[in-house]
């Protein structure tokens, strides 16, 4: 598409950039229109749910069972993991692979933000996998595969060949390829231990949110979906006042139609009786 457009005579002369931003707009219109039919085909369901499954049976999973340790608690670390997880929440809200690209690279970026909070060097992809694999999990974002697939099939392919946004998408799917095949010799602990883990007998579900971390991030989390469900809140009365105004917007005017009536009605009811009586002073 880009090089038809290159040729067309309306944008001849223009920038790449400008280009490319019309080819974003033109595929983000296309993409929203045709979502329905084309995002988690029934080809991609059955694996896109039992992955879903798994990443919430995995709640239990703290950063040092991924063989890594989040950085001292403060207010920066706190916002950079929550803001981690709120990209990955608005995955499933957005419609064009674009939009949901970005969002894994805004993903990516907050957890390379959190890591040099408390290191001198850049996260390389050892230390991106394992923090992006636990956010997924305390995450557990929906439709997480059936993401991953659409952004594959109708994202232009140069752009996952290489860059940012190539290097960010690898490391998404290589943690949903850890978390789908996930085993005991992959985390630092026993086999007897991740047995009875999965099977839900006991959790470290307390231990972390007996984390003052942890549970400043849940907060956070919490903040986010109280804020959601206002806007939703919101924008319901938004809906709500719209139709009331357009139905009092064809109610004036059906009354002005009704007064206007009524006024041609009493105008022909006088000329009548003028022309009367014209007639009988005449006679």
């Amino acid at each position: 598409m880009t090089k038809k457009i290159k040729h067309f005579p309306h944008f001849e002369g223009w920038k790449q950039d400008s280009i490319d931003d019309v080819v974003v707009g033109m595929e983000r219109f296309v993409m929203v229109n045709i979502y329905a039919n084309v995002f988690n085909p029934p080809s991609d369901r059955e694996k896109n749910d039992a992955i879903d499954c798994k990443i919430r049976s995995l709640h239990w999973i703290l950063p040092k069972h991924l063989d890594f340790t989040l950085p001292s608690d403060n207010e920066n670390s706190d916002r950079q993991l929550a803001l981690a997880q709120y990209y990955l929440f608005e995955l499933n809200k957005k419609r064009s692979p674009h939009d949901k690209i970005a969002c894994i690279v805004l993903c990516c970026k907050a957890l390379h933000d959190l890591f040099n909070l408390a290191h001198d060097k850049a996260a390389g992809a050892d230390e991106l996998l394992p923090m992006l694999i636990y956010t997924i999990i305390v995450a557990a974002p929906p439709n997480l595969y059936a993401t991953t697939q659409y952004i594959d099939r109708f994202l232009p392919p140069e752009t996952l060949t290489s860059g940012e946004t190539a290097y960010n998408f690898t490391n998404m799917c290589c943690a949903l390829q850890f978390l789908e095949n996930i085993s005991p010799d992959k985390l630092s602990l026993s086999a007897e231990e991740f047995d009875h883990f999965m099977e839900g007998h006991s959790s470290h579900l307390e231990e972390a949110l007996s984390n003052k971390f942890a549970s400043g991030l849940l907060d956070n989390i919490n903040r986010v979906k109280d804020c959601e469900d206002k806007v939703r809140q919101l924008q319901s009365y938004h809906d709500k006042l719209r139709d009331n105004t357009e139905q009092l917007q064809v109610d004036i005017t059906k009354h002005k139609a009704e007064v206007h009536k009524s006024l041609a009605d009493m105008r022909a009811k006088f000329s009548f009786l003028e022309e009367e009586m014209a007639k009988l002073l005449n006679s």
